[in-house]
């Protein structure tokens, strides 16, 4: 996902439009397209950037649909959040020499292995790898939300947030940032960035500052990597 700080310096300093889109192998490869409608197209830019930051509506013959982990489906009101499933002409009905076995429902949906909201425009908007949400309390919490949201921070270069284990919440977010070159380590500022920019029981209940985070080979952040790194660390807030 794109954050917002990105598309809007695009916007602001070269007059270019990010275009967001979401895909896969499996989906031959186009998933969604963000393009914005003549109706949204006319709202000022700041109201457009509701719509900007999601990975938008699928093509022509594609269907979206969310569920949750039961297997009920999940309404599409843009909060909701569910493991995206997909299905149309365009989507892989198994892999070569049905290696893995039966890869779609009974429905004829694959599921993507991705958390997601749908608003009721059909906008999707992915929020994390299902492997990646955090859940605590029995309430999910999206690591790629927070991210995208703390790499706006101007002394921030890059942003993971991972889920560390907790006795009562079962798991609480850690906000893992590398800093620009010179910048000072300050986690109360990190912290207060993020105040009112996310809901107060996602608020991360630590800061940790590294001098790497690593990238996979497609340039996105490797969490497996960070959480085998972090594995022998302990929440200050654990004890209570």
């Amino acid at each position: 996902a794109v954050p917002e700080s990105l598309i809007r310096a695009f916007h602001d300093e070269f007059q270019i439009e990010v275009l967001q889109g979401w895909g896969m192998t499996e989906t031959s490869p186009i998933g969604t397209l963000s393009n914005m409608t003549p109706e949204l197209r006319q709202l000022p830019y700041d109201e457009q950037m509701k719509w900007r930051v999601k990975q938008g509506q699928p093509p022509l013959g594609v269907e979206l649909k969310l569920k949750n982990y039961a297997g009920q489906d999940m309404p599409h009101d843009g909060h909701t959040y569910g493991r995206l499933m997909i299905k149309g002409p365009t989507i892989a009905s198994g892999y070569f020499k049905g290696d893995g076995g039966e890869i779609l429902d009974n429905e004829g949906y694959f599921d993507t292995g991705d958390v997601s909201t749908i608003d009721e425009q059909g906008f999707m908007q992915i929020t994390d790898r299902a492997k990646d949400v955090i859940k605590s309390g029995g309430e999910w919490i999206s690591s790629i939300e927070i991210e995208n949201i703390a790499v706006g921070h101007p002394k921030v270069e890059l942003a993971a947030v991972i889920g560390a284990a907790h006795p009562k919440w079962d798991e609480r977010p850690v906000l893992v940032i590398k800093l620009k070159p010179g910048e000072t380590a300050d986690k109360q500022e990190h912290l207060e960035f993020l105040v009112g920019k996310i809901a107060k029981w996602w608020m991360p209940d630590d800061v940790v500052f590294v001098e790497e985070i690593p990238l996979g080979a497609t340039g996105k952040i490797d969490k497996k990597v960070v959480r085998e790194r972090m594995k022998d660390y302990r929440l200050p807030t654990a004890g209570g």
